[in-house]
């Protein structure tokens, strides 16, 4: 089935911040893997209620998580946010 790893931010972090971060993670990971590679998962998408969901049940969305991370600490703190990971739910 997989997993899935959820980004969940405070609500003060502007939505547009965390869907731009979350693309240019998707774009960097193009970078490394290929664009094909990325383009035909559903690697990244954003939830209701600040929230960043990443299918990191394969190493492309293993690396997008670890990009966007980067991104969102480097440029709010990690204290902002909480990741954890759970089961990919069945349909997503």
């Amino acid at each position: 089935m997989g997993e899935v790893g959820r980004f969940s931010f405070k609500k003060d972090v502007p939505g547009e911040l965390i869907e731009n971060r979350l693309a240019l993670a998707i774009l960097a990971a193009e970078g490394i893997h290929g664009e094909e590679k990325v383009s035909v998962k559903d690697i990244g998408y954003i939830e209701a209620g600040n929230r960043a969901v990443v299918d990191v049940s394969c190493e492309v969305g293993e690396h997008v998580a670890q990009i966007f991370m980067r991104f969102m600490t480097k440029e709010i703190g990690r204290k902002k946010f909480v990741y954890e990971r759970m089961p990919k739910e069945e349909g997503r």
